[in-house]
């Protein structure tokens, strides 16, 4: 039986689009008040337009640390807190640039960090923060190595901060390759070939759903005994 969030509020950052709006969705339809964050002001009204539920959307750049501060000042209290954003830049490692380093780093990794930064204190004890973090971390992949480390950097600060903001609870959630929008740089033919091909070399035989990930989101908020762990949904990439 699910957990219901009734009542409780949750913000989701990166929550317009992806794996993230199903997070938001799964969020509302069990009662939550969901605070969706993102940068784009057509894909938040779009997202709010397609939940059904308490919806609040919030303009805002993660990577930029005084968005944040207003937003803090905007949100007094919250219950869970769920990072989805990132910009993400698979390449060579020989051929990567900084600022595609410093861009990936910016939404993944300090977006998170001043997050937690601005609102634990906001938090209520045995609320939650999750972040997604990505199979990347473990299973290498050529053209990976930067968000291979980035997803670790996740998994390391998650597992500090559960021990730091007890008794709020701090995890990750790791999932594999999904079918979201974030594949839409390709044409619709190559998109559905290599998600099919990819879906073949796992032991499910597909790639995820959002809805799948938004599941195991919900099981996070609401397990009180879950904390400081690494949750893969990967459909077994790294059985």
């Amino acid at each position: 039986m699910e957990s219901s969030l009734n009542g409780e509020n949750v913000l989701v950052v990166g929550g317009s689009s992806g794996m993230g709006l199903a997070v938001a969705a799964k969020a509302a339809a069990l009662g939550a008040t969901v605070h969706i964050v993102g940068r784009s002001p057509e894909r938040l009204a779009q997202a709010k337009a397609a939940i059904v539920g308490q919806v609040v959307t919030h303009r805002a750049d993660i990577s930029i640390e005084s968005d944040i501060v207003a937003l803090a000042e905007q949100i007094q209290h919250i219950d869970h807190i769920v990072t989805t954003a990132a910009d993400l830049t698979f390449k060579p490692f020989a051929q990567i640039s900084d600022a595609e380093i410093e861009t990936t780093f910016a939404a993944k990794f300090w977006g998170p960090v001043y997050v937690v930064r601005h609102f634990a204190s906001r938090i209520r004890p045995g609320g939650s923060v999750t972040f997604f973090g990505g199979s990347a971390a473990y299973k290498a992949l050529a053209g990976g190595s930067i968000v291979a480390a980035v997803n670790a950097a996740l998994d390391g600060l998650a597992r500090t901060l559960a021990l730091e903001l007890a008794p709020i609870r701090v995890n990750v959630l790791s999932p594999g390759v999904v079918e979201t929008p974030a594949w839409d740089f390709l044409p619709e033919k190559d998109r559905a070939d290599a998600l099919k091909g990819i879906g073949a070399g796992l032991p499910v035989g597909r790639v995820g759903r959002p809805e799948e990930l938004a599941d195991a989101a919900v099981f996070l908020m609401g397990n009180g005994y879950a904390t400081g762990t690494v949750l893969q949904i990967d459909g077994g990439a790294n059985a």
